[in-house]
Order: structure tokens, then sequence, then C-alpha cells
């Protein structure tokens, strides 16, 4: 027999409501909404994601054969996005290495206050996010379960940040040695982070897609057309511009393995008729303060001519989804948060506020 509280839940569900209004409105954490929403899937329930631009999810019962295959397909992410956006700002980084003696989790959450602070909802993760069975160095944790685990617990959080990640050689030495996948663990613990695939990801903005790659002995790149591919694996970070007009980036550690100064890209992405016309790098360096390393832009020219259609990922039914974030938290509320609480971690604000 379900409990009041799950009944409740599920009616919030079919209603539409994001993830953050149902933990209002039931006076659950994140956590404990995720917990509760794996429970249902024990029991027979599939919900589906939603993500969106500003950070939020929606969760949507599964009612179909097809619906119910698409979810087990882990096909391309979609971003959704306001009809209006013709700006988006996102944030890289790549082979975190956790649980070696150099991981640097107190860069991450320096990333998290950073995306709080201009007002970024969106993080790509190029892979590595564990160390796995094998390192260069010393680890910490050896175990690829407790470095999981350690993903989980110690891994920034915020309710109005997503991180779109995809999985590396190292993260895939857990499933390979342990038949342990990092996949599934992190898609039942923790709903913001999108780790959606080994190797190659795609995620769609708009009418454009960003492909994130990372090398696995023995996978291979998929070709797609798309605007940007962000390349985990080398930990150290170059721009190159395809005759086709598509960037490869490759995103630098952060971490200190093969990196004295680790460091993150932000990438200001602008559109037009939809898709990617223009994109801005900054390298950001997290030393005393935040730095600015360099600044490029990039003309994606093969996107400057084409005819104007109908713009995809986006709503404009749901339009008060983006209209309550606004309300709820500005970019001038977000410094007057990091200010007050600049001496807590991203994860111990997570467990102050909710009593963890």
């Amino acid at each position: 027999m379900m409990s009041e509280q799950t009944i409740k839940l599920i009616e919030l569900i079919n209603k539409g409501k994001t993830c953050n209004e149902i933990c209002h409105l039931l006076n659950i954490s994140n956590k404990q909404l995720y917990n509760n929403l794996t429970i249902l899937q024990n029991k027979g329930f599939h919900y589906k994601r939603k993500y969106y631009s500003n950070g939020a999810i929606v969760y949507k019962p599964i009612n179909t054969i097809l619906e119910l295959k698409d979810f087990y397909s882990k096909k391309a992410v979609n971003i959704i996005t306001s009809h209006n956006e013709v700006e988006i700002k996102t944030l890289e980084i790549s082979d975190l290495h956790c649980g070696n003696e150099l991981e640097r989790l107190d860069l991450l959450d320096r990333v998290y206050n950073y995306c709080i602070k201009n007002n970024i909802h969106i993080i790509f993760l190029c892979g590595d996010i564990i160390d796995g069975t094998y390192t260069k160095g010393n680890q910490n944790i050896k175990d690829t379960y407790y470095q999981i685990e350690h993903v989980i617990k110690k891994f920034p959080f915020d309710k109005n940040i997503l991180v779109i990640s995809i999985a590396g050689d190292h993260d895939s030495s857990s499933l390979y040695n342990n038949c342990q996948d990092i996949i599934t663990m992190l898609k039942n613990y923790r709903h913001d982070i999108i780790l959606g695939n080994y190797s190659n990801m795609f995620v769609h903005l708009k009418n454009d897609t960003i492909h994130l790659f990372h090398k696995i002995n023995g996978s291979i790149f998929m070709e797609e057309d798309v605007a940007i591919v962000y390349h985990g694996h080398y930990h150290k970070y170059s721009v190159n511009q395809k005759s086709d007009g598509t960037l490869h980036i490759t995103v630098p550690s952060l971490s200190n393995i093969n990196q004295p100064m680790p460091t993150a890209i932000q990438s200001t992405l602008k559109f037009n008729k939809g898709y990617i016309n223009e994109v801005y790098l900054n390298q950001i360096y997290f030393g005393d303060d935040d730095y600015i390393l360099n600044e490029t832009k990039f003309n994606i020219s093969k996107r400057n001519n084409i005819p104007s259609s109908s713009i995809r990922n986006q709503e404009k039914e749901r339009k008060e989804i983006f209209d309550d974030y606004t309300k709820e938290s500005t970019i001038d509320d977000s410094k007057k948060l990091v200010k007050k609480t600049q001496r807590l971690s991203q994860i111990e604000k997570f467990n102050q506020k909710y009593g963890l």
C-alpha cells in the first residue's frame, strides 16, 4: 500500500511540477525525492526526465512501450530552452579522477560558486569522474565502489545547476573490472548529474547539437553534424576549428594529474535561427580569485545562411518555469548567497539546508 506522501508525489509529477517545486511542496530534500523515485522505479514506475536551460528538472510518467524503449536506450539529452533565449552560458570541466590523491574537489566547489555568481546553469563534464582501477600516482580511495560513493556524497550540489557528463576510460574500468556501472549509480542517486553514456554523448540545444567525447580503448569517435565537440582525456586546453566551422575544444583537467594549474572553460553560445552562430571561450583559473587567463571568439560560418525554420527543444507553453526561476533566483541574490556562505562548500550548504 502506498503512503500518503507517495500518492501526493505521483500527483505532483502528473501535474508537471518541477523537481524543486515538488521538494518545496512535500517539504523534502532533493536527495529524498531521488530516493523516493528509485523506490517507485523498483515497483515498476518509470519517469523520464526533461531538463531545462535554467537547471530545472521535470519528471514525465512513462506509459507506452515506445517510451520505455527510449528510456533504456540512453539517447541524446535534450535541453529545453525558453523561446526567447538567444544566448546560453555553460562551463566545461574534465578529468576529475575522484579517489586519486591529486583530486581537487575544492576547485569543483569553486566551479559551482563561479556558476552561481555568473548565472550559469549547465556544466559539461568530459569524463573520468573517478580514478578507476588503474591510476597515475596514488589513490586515497582504491575500491571503485567507494570512489563512486565518494562522488555521490561529495560532488557539489545546487538546485539550479545541471551537470551533463560523458563517462571516460577510468570510469569504464569500474565496469570492466568490477562489473559496476557508474552511470546507473548516478542515475539513481544524483538526478542533477546526467551521465548519459560511455565515450560519446550528444546534447541538443535548440536546433543544434554539442558532442562530448572521451577516448576509450576500443571505442570510436561518432561522426555527427554538430556545432561543438568537447574532448576530455588529454588534461590540457586547446581549440581547433575545422573547415566546416565545427569547434573541437580539448577541456583541461580539474585535477593536479599532469596539470600543475587546473582550469575550466566558460562557453558563451549565441544563437541565430536556433543554431549556434558565435562562441566566446574564457579559460578560468581559480586562484586567490577567479581569473580569466584568455578569451577567444569564434564564428561558426556554416550556420550563418541557414534559412529560417521552426526552433526545436523549446517550450512556449511552459514559460512559467522560466518566469518562476527568474522571480526566485537573480544574479544579485546569488552574489549575496555566495558572500554570506563563502566559507562553506556547496555540499556543506546542501547538507546544512536539509539537515543531512
